[in-house]
């Protein structure tokens, strides 16, 4: 769990860096023929702050050894068959000279059962999987509930943080500078509300206590967002985007931490693993969220926020269900 968290702050924080630095860059210069404005000098920070990343990457990672214990290397091979044999030297002195032939038959045969049983299922349940169907094929119910979990944190923060700057200036007139500090003060709740969950709150609940307690938070956060009737004011807009966002950001370290345990183990080697099972489902809600965003955008800026915030309300219900419904099996 607290590793978890750390992953999920370490994200947070960059996603605090990223609109406070977009703030600071509200310049207009040129440099030969090269213009710098507000528009281009991110992608020049991008660029270069990758290229440092880059290089830094080549030159100090190692790929870390991986040792399976069931795995036999060949030198456990060798001192394991060594050892067969000489048990069996010394059992078969204490053996009668004279063996039936029933007796010899009845061994083979056992001997057979045996290798063609437990040694080929053994081997079979340490190869990786080697296609996205088989790794859906191992995806118990609690395993995909998780999974949808992640889709729907994912398509929520999509909603709320790709939208903001057209919301808070068709409602409140504010500047990209103003949406610049929002973003970052929203990405520097994060780090201490996860240190606090990691540190503190994993240890007085179970994970899937903290998880469906942050998914209720989350629907209540998208609940306040709504615009119905009365003016909608900073202060509404501001309170519930903390709320969806801070409890979107601890239900990713919970379902992270949780996810690790329910998934099998199969799913930890090769190129089809959980990691890429995650990552797709992060990735597939990111591109529906914008998707949305765009098509609800052609209805007017007045009904961006009401037609965008409904398909995260139902997503989050459906998630909370499922959860309920799979409580007994995540631990």
């Amino acid at each position: 769990m607290q590793a978890s968290a750390g992953f999920v702050s370490a994200s947070a924080l960059g996603m605090a860096c990223g609109p406070a630095l977009a703030g600071l860059l509200q310049t207009n210069f040129k440099i030969y023929k090269l213009t710098f404005n507000q528009d281009t000098l991110p992608g020049w920070v991008m660029a270069i702050a990758w290229l440092v990343y880059l290089v830094w990457l080549w030159i100090s990672f190692r790929e870390p050894a991986r040792e399976y214990d069931d795995i036999p290397t060949a030198e456990t091979s060798n001192a394991a068959a060594e050892t067969v044999e000489t048990n069996g030297l010394e059992e078969g002195l204490k053996q009668p000279l004279l063996i039936t032939l029933e007796d010899k038959q009845g061994e083979d045969e056992d001997g057979d059962q045996e290798f063609d049983g437990s040694e080929e299922a053994a081997e079979e349940s340490r190869q990786p999987v080697t296609s996205i169907g088989a790794a859906y094929r191992l995806l118990t119910p609690s395993v995909k509930v998780q999974l949808l979990i992640y889709f729907m944190l994912k398509y929520v923060m999509e909603i709320l943080l790709s939208e903001s700057s057209v919301v808070t200036t068709y409602y409140f007139g504010w500047s990209t500078s103003s949406v610049a500090i929002f973003l970052a003060c929203l990405g520097l709740t994060v780090l201490p509300v996860n240190i606090l969950v990691g540190s503190y709150i994993s240890n007085m609940f179970e994970d899937r206590q903290i998880l469906l307690a942050s998914e209720i938070l989350v629907c209540l956060g998208i609940l306040l967002s709504f615009h119905i009737i009365i003016p909608y004011t900073v202060v509404q807009y501001v309170c519930s985007g903390l709320i969806l966002f801070v409890f979107a950001e601890v239900l990713e370290g919970v379902n992270l931490s949780l996810l690790s345990r329910v998934m099998s183990s199969r799913l930890s080697r090769g190129t089809y693993n959980g990691g890429l099972l995650s990552t797709e489902a992060g990735t597939l809600a990111r591109v529906i969220a914008d998707a949305t965003i765009t098509l609800a955008g052609f209805l007017g800026e007045s009904r961006l926020l009401n037609i965008t915030l409904l398909p995260s309300l139902v997503i989050c219900i459906g998630s909370i269900v499922a959860t309920c419904c799979t409580y007994n099996s995540l631990y």
